[in-house]
């Protein structure tokens, strides 16, 4: 049985390098018949866009490290805001629970692109003007993009509430998911309510949605590719720079193709190394 399942396992794994091999030739021949320019010495020319007189290739580590750098504050405040709205939603005051429910339905049915655009047009034009200039300027400078600060504090605004309910969902189910004999003995050993969440259930909680909040963050480091739109240098942005500048967009293409397949591995890996230190010992 054992080897048959080998030679099985064998057939497939040769199938699907021919499936790809297939792919690769159709689409290299697609590429010779329509006549579309593959250069990758593009990274070598000056930037046709930018102050600074720098290559392609460093604006494509640029605009790397900008997409890094807002999925990681994005992803933070998510994982708080999420946090506090998945405890909220299992509230035993109505109130709570259903301002939770609207703020979780409100969110994960809507648009993102049209969330990043009603951040920047209303809800940051609304802040007092002191706040609006003084966080715009931090967010502008701690980001390497002057003059945009506006831009950041809408893209982290819309990246976190959105993605903040799903993962309050998540917690929700994850809390959900603790025996009912948990809270009986936090109660029974006289802690309070705030305790026992906080002590006993959230930290058994989190351990069970570690990977479906992995997959959360995995779609917020990919969803803020839309903030390009409001003139962000993300990964995108780099790539609509070097399609319209220097007419290579295959080699755009397949570049930010793998530089978020960099940023997602790494990720996954980070999670799976915190999910095996939490994994209880089997007995």
């Amino acid at each position: 049985m054992t080897q048959r399942n080998s030679i099985l396992q064998g057939v497939l794994l040769l199938l699907f390098v021919g499936v790809l091999l297939l792919v690769g030739v159709q689409v290299a021949e697609g590429i010779a018949r329509n006549k579309i320019g593959v250069d990758w010495s593009v990274f070598g020319r000056k930037a046709s866009y930018g102050n600074d007189d720098v290559n392609y290739l460093a604006k494509f580590f640029q605009a790397l490290w900008f997409t890094v750098r807002i999925s990681l504050l994005s992803i933070v405040l998510a994982l708080l805001l999420g946090i506090v709205v998945g405890v909220s939603r299992l509230s035993s005051n109505p109130v709570v629970r259903g301002v939770s429910s609207f703020y979780v339905e409100l969110f994960r049915n809507t648009p993102l692109l049209i969330q990043i655009f009603f951040w920047y047009f209303a809800l940051v034009a609304a802040l007092p003007e002191g706040v609006r200039l003084a966080l715009g300027d931090a967010l502008g400078n701690a980001f390497n993009v002057p003059g945009l600060g506006e831009a950041v504090i809408a893209s982290v605004g819309a990246l976190s509430i959105y993605t903040s309910s799903y993962i309050a969902e998540t917690v929700r189910a994850g809390i959900q998911s603790v025996p009912k004999g948990q809270f009986e003995a936090a109660s029974s050993l006289g802690l309070s309510g705030t305790q026992a969440l906080t002590q006993i259930i959230l930290p058994q909680a989190l351990r069970v949605v570690i990977p479906p909040l992995g997959n959360q963050f995995l779609n917020l480091t990919k969803n803020s590719s839309l903030v390009h739109a409001i003139g962000l240098s993300d990964l995108f942005f780099w790539n609509v720079q070097v399609q319209s500048g220097e007419g290579q967009g295959v080699v755009a293409i397949i570049s930010i193709t793998l530089g978020y397949l960099l940023l997602s591995l790494t990720i996954t890996g980070i999670l799976n190394l915190i999910n095996g230190r939490l994994t209880l010992p089997s007995r």
